[in-house]
């Protein structure tokens, strides 16, 4: 009897046994696979291209042997553990990151390579949708921007400051050097250059609202006329007038009425009747003209002290006076004529 006893007591001790090297062995695997999930360098960033139909262990193997996983074949595991469904794209990974943290790239939306453009300060929404258009490697159409000008809604509480039913975006699509995704869409694009104005410029402008738009506007005017040195008298010139009910009579404004901004204003021109003929109406244009930097803004919300109402612009020089006599003899004296 204690023989039977003796053997059976052996016969569990050695299924202990066994249990306990199939624990201990399952823990080194899983302890070993875990210290293979980890990431493979201290940082180099790459990256990687996800074809069509492409499997998760030819992934795997492709990012094992560009340094970025350290084990495919644990990647692979733990990738079909979390249920990873792979779609084609370019993504962006790094070998400091976890196995985990590459899976999580690779699940997110793939990854566009940045482009940097300048719009110049004084272009209008048409000009700045045929440069937009021009940028190399960004996929949107001039039409694109300017449908998403006219059309979209965006996340810019600043544009309460228009008048009741203006939905136009002239003026604040802020001038500057921006950097999007290659990938980005006309909408995102207008988006960055509201971001531009409502962190640059809004901080300037006054509280009243209708003030603001009316600073804003001017602004654009002093773009449209003036250089850096000349903004701040020119913005005197603009609030001397309206101070005393005079017509502003500038080229600029009526010609962006025409949709012929930049270019001369002629005889027939001054004559036709449109809401921005500051020959014949008086006041602001009902909207910006251009899009201004943050200097022409400045010096709208501050303008120079001075009784100038009139200027002539020649060779990078700018001409005051008071009286209509003293202007068109500087008119006469400096337009027109060649540069030296």
């Amino acid at each position: 009897m204690r023989r039977r006893q003796a053997g059976r007591l052996g016969v569990v001790f050695a299924l202990i046994g066994v249990v306990v090297v199939l624990v201990a062995a399952a823990g080194a695997t899983l302890l070993f696979g875990r210290v293979e999930l980890e990431a493979a360098g201290s940082g180099s960033p790459m990256v990687i291209t996800v074809r069509s139909g492409e499997s998760l262990s030819q992934l795997a193997d492709a990012l094992e042997s560009e340094g970025v996983i350290k084990s495919a074949f644990w990647f692979s595991a733990y990738a079909r553990l979390r249920g990873v469904h792979l779609h084609a794209g370019n993504y962006q990974v790094d070998s400091a990151m976890e196995a985990s943290e590459v899976i999580d790239v690779l699940e997110g939306a793939p990854y566009c390579p940045p482009v940097s453009f300048v719009i110049p300060e004084g272009f209008t929404v048409a000009q700045i949708a045929t440069r937009v258009a021009a940028i190399k490697g960004l996929d949107v159409t001039r039409q694109e921007y300017l449908d998403a000008v006219a059309q979209d809604s965006y996340d810019a509480p600043f544009l309460s400051i228009r008048p009741a039913g203006d939905t136009s975006l002239e003026g604040f699509l802020f001038p500057a050097t921006y950097s999007v995704p290659d990938c980005a869409t006309a909408h995102q694009v207008v988006q960055e250059q509201l971001d531009g104005f409502r962190s640059n410029v809004v901080p300037d402008l006054p509280s009243s609202g209708s003030q603001a738009y009316a600073d804003v506007i001017t602004a654009s005017i002093v773009q449209a006329e003036g250089v850096s040195s000349s903004f701040a008298n020119i913005s005197s010139v603009v609030h001397n007038r309206l101070t005393i009910g005079m017509n502003l009579q500038i080229d600029a404004i009526v010609m962006y009425g025409l949709h012929q901004s930049g270019l001369a204003m002629s005889a027939a021109d001054e004559a036709t009747d449109t809401p921005y003929n500051s020959y014949l109406h008086p006041g602001l244009p009902p909207t910006p003209i251009d899009n201004p930097g943050l200097a022409t803004v400045q010096a709208a919300v501050h303008p120079a002290s001075t009784p100038y109402l009139f200027y002539v612009s020649a060779c990078g020089q700018t001409y005051y006076s008071i009286t209509d006599a003293v202007h068109e003899q500087q008119v006469q004296e400096y337009e027109g004529k060649p540069c030296s």
